[in-house]
């Protein structure tokens, strides 16, 4: 029988106790305030030119910046930041390196013109648009011969797809998709659609039944041509009259998805009542559309942060001169204003206190956390209500955001975006 080295023995564990304590290490700095920091960094970054954005960085790890030309990066040992710094318009890649030689990070960092100045809005708007395709809200079965079929079901079709194409020509409106129905019907063919679904575009061929109670043919399903409801103004530009409204997309109800708009238009709207909000009831502002004569203007994209166009002409009512736009990280917790209407047309100034920002690098839609504080706007609304998506937030003379959504179990509280990126959003470059 073979005795076993005692030196081996204790050389295994050795090897074992080092083994233990390694992944300790590992486990332990990645629960490290430094390494806790870098790993909160973004997988890319949005700057402004002229403009800095901070990154969380601890003091105690080195590291070494390889950056581009046009990005500058300096380290501030006293606040634990990094400052990332956009010098030319463009698209970059900035390489981090930890103790100056093993490669951790490498950042693309896009470059973006410089901030501009906003004139704020909060004026109240009546949106009426018309979406791209026909969204199919509900399947209708038909009741023939003492049975009920589904002549939509049975080609393919599902609630929440988006009717593109009517044998072969744009769908535009609930009334088209009504005539080639009948004429399809009429003559003995099926119709050809073209429907976007959840994930692909599908080819399907439906074939029209005649329904005597209604004299006509159908295909057992209703549509949706477009979208309306109340929102607010959160700023347009002074040079073009570019505007962003609403800081959440439009959706289509079924789906929650964002509708594209094929055209639209938005006018003043007169706010002639406020249902108070109360805990799980949102409470709502009541509006009627109004002339174009305080607001007009045209719809052009609807996106993550709502809708963009450009105004007719200077709103009459509301605020005149215009003000910086904010960096994320240039919002904190403290006083602040939205602007907002309550009744008639005219805007007015509410007190808010923010109480927490969320670090954003790249869009969200939720950045900051607000209270309603004043007490006119808590005893007519309770604090937040629907229309007033899209009221400006103001804070320290900047543009900071828009309100975007109320907490249901709190109506005093909502949720708003940062004005930023309702500015740099692609769909209001495109409509330049």
């Amino acid at each position: 029988m073979d005795q076993k080295d005692p030196n081996q023995k204790g050389w295994r564990n050795q090897k074992r106790l080092l083994g233990v304590v390694g992944a300790a290490l590992v486990v332990g700095a990645g629960f490290a305030p430094p390494i806790e920091h870098l790993a909160k960094w973004p997988s890319h970054l949005m700057v402004p030119q002229g403009a800095r954005i901070a990154l969380p960085w601890s003091a105690y790890l080195p590291i070494r910046v390889e950056s581009a030309g046009a990005v500058a990066v300096t380290r501030t040992h006293a606040s634990h930041f990094l400052m990332v710094k956009g010098l030319q318009p463009g698209r970059y890649h900035v390489n981090f390196r930890l103790f100056g030689w093993i490669p951790y990070r490498s950042i693309p960092v896009a470059v973006t013109k410089p901030v501009t100045t906003v004139i704020p809005g909060g004026e109240s708007l009546g949106v009426i648009t018309q979406t791209k395709g026909l969204v199919v809200t509900r399947l209708q079965p038909i009741h023939q011969s003492g049975q009920w079929v589904d002549p939509a079901a049975q080609a393919g079709i599902e609630r929440g797809d988006i009717i593109m194409a009517i044998n072969r020509q744009p769908a535009e409106s609930d009334q088209q998709l009504q005539q080639a129905v009948n004429r399809a019907g009429t003559s003995g063919q099926s119709l050809q659609l073209m429907v976007e679904g959840a994930r692909a575009m599908h080819q399907r061929w439906v074939h029209p039944i005649w329904v005597p109670q209604a004299h006509r043919f159908e295909m057992g399903i209703l549509v949706e041509d477009g979208a309306s409801g109340v929102g607010t103004l959160t700023f347009y530009m002074p040079s073009t009259q570019q505007y962003a409204a609403l800081g959440h997309s439009i959706t289509d109800g079924l789906t929650r998805h964002p509708v594209r708009i094929r055209q639209g238009h938005v006018v003043g709207a007169e706010i002639v009542g406020i249902i108070a909000g109360t805990v799980h009831t949102p409470g709502q502002k009541v509006g009627v559309l109004a002339s174009g004569f305080n607001i007009s203007g045209s719809v052009t994209h609807n996106g993550q942060f709502g809708i963009v166009g450009r105004l007719s002409h200077v709103p009459v009512w509301g605020p005149k001169h215009s003000i910086p736009l904010a960096l994320p990280d240039q919002v904190e917790p403290g006083p602040a204003q939205i602007i907002t209407v309550v009744k008639g047309q005219h805007p007015e100034r509410f007190q808010i206190r923010i109480l927490r920002t969320y670090p954003q690098w790249v869009p969200n839609t939720k950045g900051l956390l607000f209270q309603v504080t004043d007490p006119r706007l808590l005893t007519q609304a309770g604090g937040v209500v629907q229309g007033m998506s899209g009221s400006p937030i103001i804070q320290n003379g900047r543009m900071v955001g828009a309100v975007t959504h109320v907490l249901l179990s709190r109506p005093t509280l909502g949720f708003g975006c940062y004005a930023y990126w309702m500015a740099t959003q692609s769909s209001m470059r495109q409509s330049q």
